[in-house]
């Protein structure tokens, strides 16, 4: 179990609710809102009420894959990037880990850690070079079933940097865990030859692919 802690504000315009780093702040009682996506609380309020309140919750799990994700090392793998939120560029969106983080948990997700993407890369991959991107797993080097594909999306640079700092043809995803040094994340890193799973800036700008977990 996995604790959670809400704090619930009575205001002179209705109500502050904080959970974890996110604020909302309803207009009216009785107060509905979510918890990690599958759980829902309704909390009666009275005016000049001030609570917070500590919940132990299951994490949020998945049973099934659907259109948009593959099952893949035990995880359900998105097929696609995170297209929301970051630093966009040419239809494409970058985030640094802080940002990564944050937006996959949005989504009610995850990033892989860096042990997932060494498990993905020992699937095996492939360079495509007319999609420019590898292809991960399963049929990964003929007709692709079973495999997840990751644009090379050539875009890597520091957040505090101007866009000078463009290497191509590669891929840049954050992953999970930081590294034993401060400032530093890792992160999955693959050219049309090379694929490594390795340390990066937190403050670089990377894409997101995220995963779920599967309930056993």
């Amino acid at each position: 179990m996995m604790k959670k802690i809400i704090s619930i504000e009575k205001v002179s315009n209705g109500f502050i609710v904080t959970n974890g780093n996110l604020k909302r702040v309803y207009d009216s009682s009785p107060l509905e809102f979510e918890l990690d996506q599958i759980h829902q609380m309704l909390y009666n309020s009275k005016e000049g009420d001030s609570h917070t309140i500590v919940i132990e919750v299951d994490p949020p799990v998945f049973t099934s894959q659907d259109n948009d994700s593959i099952e893949l090392c035990g995880l359900l793998w998105d097929k696609d990037n995170i297209s929301v939120g970051g630093t966009e560029k040419d239809g494409h969106h970058y985030f640094t880990w802080t940002e990564a983080m944050e937006a996959a948990e949005k989504q009610g997700k995850r990033l892989p850690t860096a042990d997932e993407w060494k498990a993905l890369c020992d699937l095996g991959s492939t360079w495509d070079e007319e999609l420019r991107g590898r292809w991960f797993g399963g049929n990964h080097n003929t007709d692709h079933k079973g495999s997840i594909f990751l644009p090379a999306l050539d875009y890597n640079r520091r957040a505090t940097v101007p866009a000078n700092h463009i290497l191509g043809p590669c891929g840049f995803y954050w992953a999970f865990s930081r590294g034993d040094w401060h400032g530093y994340a890792h992160n999955l890193n693959f050219g049309c030859d090379i694929v490594n799973v390795n340390l990066g800036f937190t403050n670089n700008l990377f894409s997101v692919r995220c995963v779920r977990d599967i309930a056993k």
